[in-house]
């Protein structure tokens, strides 16, 4: 569906989906941000990490060679050892500049969670109030076209099912009474399946353009959340580690 087509379905709709539909739009974009700065910083994070690594690993190598040069030759400094020992305090230096590299990045990602999950529980609260308002007018709609056929079609059978029901044995209360008999088809026929979830309007116009449920990494983000004391900690937290810097 290009835009302009995008835009004239969007203009057929009540005033108020558009809003809702708006709204959901805004939301679902901070969401998307906030996903995507929080799964960068991880993934430089990761690559920091994955340096220190080499670097640590490259420094336990030479540290090992130089000690069996430093057996070799009992003890006499060599040009070789010295160069060796060189670039082994050289690469102790460079692992302390990435404990603080990722000291500093901690520090700054500490609340990209927060801000994720903060994000995606507007989203999916701007969801449910979309769904909530389309599924109302959906029926709003149904019943003013097709409201009265339906209620007519419901009392007639109310007559037909119940007498057919109770042509054998009589009429039993709560049982095969032309009331219960009605409750017993329209559970059948429009409440079982609406409970199963065998059909919902997928080809609607709104849920189309927005889905009937919001994105699943938006729940999964959300779940992620931190609790109000989580929170409440990591700014006390945070608050303390200032005045330490500060003194």
């Amino acid at each position: 569906m290009t835009s302009i087509k995008t835009e004239d379905v969007i203009a057929t709709l009540p005033a108020s989906t558009q809003s809702a539909l708006n709204t959901l739009n805004t939301a679902k974009s901070a969401w998307l941000e906030a996903h995507h700065n929080q799964r960068a910083a991880s993934e430089q994070v990761e690559t920091i990490r994955q340096r220190r690594a080499e670097t640590e690993k490259t420094a336990k190598a030479q540290n090992e060679e130089w000690r069996t040069l430093f057996k070799e030759s009992n003890g006499v400094m060599t040009p070789k050892m010295k160069k060796l020992r060189t670039e082994i305090a050289l690469d102790h230096e460079t692992l302390e500049e990435f404990d603080a590299l990722l000291e500093e990045h901690a520090k700054e990602n500490e609340f990209l969670p927060w801000e994720t999950a903060d994000r995606a529980k507007e989203y999916i609260h701007a969801h449910d109030r979309l769904v909530e308002l389309r599924a109302m007018q959906i029926w709003q709609e149904f019943m003013q076209g097709h409201g009265k056929q339906l209620i007519e079609t419901l009392s007639l059978l109310k007559i037909t099912l119940g007498r057919a029901s109770s042509s054998v044995v009589g009429v039993v209360h709560t049982v095969n009474d032309p009331e219960s008999v009605l409750k017993d088809f329209i559970s059948k026929k429009i409440t079982h399946p609406a409970l199963s979830r065998d059909a919902l309007p997928e080809e609607d116009p709104v849920f189309k353009l927005a889905g009937i449920s919001p994105d699943y990494a938006a729940h999964v983000d959300f779940s992620k959340a931190s609790s109000p004391a989580g929170r409440h900690k990591m700014l006390v937290r945070r608050e303390m580690a200032a005045k330490v810097e500060a003194q």
